[in-house]
This record gives structure tokens, C-alpha cells and sequence, in this order.
């Protein structure tokens, strides 16, 4: 009986898809190194790292499989590189990796790898810089890189609202790659409440520059619950993601819902 779900697991993890365990697994032991580098030339305060995850395994009438995993390294505080001081500035690592298999049939496979460095980030104003990577097989999406400056305006409250500029790469299966200029405008709200949990909401709009009817939009909600052991957090997450001219055969609009737990170290 444990060999029959060994070797699901063992075919479950083995697959030619992009950057997908390797994501998680390689890019995790990789910034934890680069967490203990930074934190050697860049002051005292620690970092706040944390990873997420939730696995389903079904076998009979039905096979199923599916993970979700993340992982975020986050330090904020004053940045000191070489004789270059960085007053209040947030540097954040996070890694992201979906996959389900119904019988037989990927229905999902999707990761992010994104770096920010926001500089004076809990300012009123504050520019930020932004690179990330995603791709979504399932969607039709090979890969989308994106690399950008922005500013985000922090109104009070747990409000701010921020506008970027990105030089982005996109490559959709039968579409070829093309390069091309994407604007972001995202409100957010973020609030901590008193009995320990936080709530995180974003819209993102994303339109092409000179193609305003060409655009992403994305709405994000996660909210984390603690628990009685400190390290440990209950979170959900809901994503909803909406292409307004998708490749052929694929549909405008992925909605997904997560409920996982969250360690902290």
C-alpha cells in the first residue's frame, strides 16, 4: 500500500513542465543563503520569512493530485550596502508554484518569482523597482517577465494606491514571443486587526501602452489567521485573473481559492 502512493507521489513530482518543484525547492535554499549574505553586510534587523503550503491526494473512481506552495523573504528597516545607507526600505523574495492532475489530465500549473525593492517604503510616497517571472501552461502562457520602476502614495488608513511602468516579455503557446511596454495601477488595502489577523486586498490594472483595450486585470484577497502556536497561521487566499484578449481557446477570465497553513521563521 505505501509503495502504491510512493510511486503517485514520485510520478507526481517527476514531470518536464517549466520551473516547478525547482522553483520552490532550488529558489528556496538560494535566498535563504542570500538572506544570511545581506543580513552580514546590511545591518541588524532580521528577516521575516515564511512559506505556505497545501496538498490534496485522491485515488480510486478518482485521481487527483494537486499542491500549492509559496515561500516570501522579506526584510525591512534600514539597508546599508557598502558605504550607500537606505532609510526604511522593504526588500522582498517571493516564490509560487500550483499544480493539479485529474486523472491523467494537468488542469493547472502556474508559478510567480518576483524580487521588489520598495525604498522609503512606509513614507507617505515612496518609488519602488520590480522584476518578476510567471507562466501558466494551462492558460497557454509560457512565460511573462517583467522588469519596472513605480511610486506608490500611502493615504492612511491601510489605503495607498501605486502606478507603474514595465518593460515586459511575453511568450503565449502559437504566438510567439513579443516585447512590449505595460502600465500597472494597483489601489490596496491592508489592515491588521486586533485579535492578530491581517486582510490584503488588491485590484491590479494592467493595460498595454498605446492599447488601453488590451489589458490584465487582477484581484487578490488574502487574509491570515493566527493560531496558539506563534509560528503558525491559517491563510486563504482568492485570486481572480481577467485577459481581455487571450490566445485562442482560452478563456478570459481563472479564478482560484486557497486554503492552506503558513510557518514563520
Amino acid at each position: 500500500m505505501a509503495g502504491k502512493w510512493w510511486n503517485k507521489i514520485q510520478l507526481y513530482f517527476n514531470h518536464g513542465e517549466p520551473l516547478p518543484v525547482h522553483l520552490i525547492g532550488r529558489g528556496f535554499l538560494l535566498l535563504l543563503v542570500m538572506s544570511l549574505g545581506f543580513d552580514s553586510i546590511s545591518g541588524s534587523d532580521l528577516w521575516k520569512n515564511s512559506a505556505t503550503g497545501s496538498w490534496s491526494l485522491i485515488s480510486g473512481n478518482t485521481e487527483q493530485s494537486e499542491y500549492s506552495a509559496s515561500a516570501a523573504f522579506e526584510r525591512k528597516g534600514d539597508l546599508k550596502i557598502g558605504n550607500t545607507l537606505l532609510k526604511d526600505t522593504e526588500l522582498r523574495f517571493a516564490l509560487s508554484h500550483t499544480r493539479g492532475v485529474l486523472n491523467d489530465s494537468l488542469y493547472q500549473n502556474d508559478g510567480e518569482a518576483s524580487i521588489l525593492f520598495d525604498i522609503m517604503a512606509h513614507q507617505t510616497f515612496s518609488p519602488f523597482l520590480l522584476t518578476s517571472w510567471e507562466y501558466d501552461s494551462t492558460a497557454g502562457l509560457e512565460s511573462r517577465t517583467e522588469m519596472g520602476a513605480g511610486l506608490k502614495w500611502a493615504l492612511g488608513h491601510g489605503f495607498s494606491i501605486s502606478a507603474a511602468a514595465f518593460f515586459e516579455l511575453e511568450d503565449y503557446v502559437g504566438e510567439g514571443k513579443k516585447t512590449q511596454m505595460r502600465w500597472s495601477f494597483r489601489p490596496k488595502f491592508k489592515k491588521t486587526f486586533p485579535s492578530g489577523m491581517t486582510m490584503n486586498y488588491m485590484v491590479f490594472f494592467k493595460p498595454i501602452q498605446g492599447n488601453f483595450g488590451s489589458y490584465l486585470l487582477e484581484h487578490n484577497v488574502a487574509i491570515e489567521v493566527p493560531t496558539t502556536i506563534k509560528w503558525l497561521t491559517v491563510k486563504l487566499t482568492v485570486e481572480d485573473d481577467y485577459n481581455s484578449q487571450p490566445p485562442e481557446g482560452v478563456k478570459k477570465w481563472d479564478s482560484e481559492a486557497n486554503v492552506g497553513i503558513t510557518i514563520k521563521f
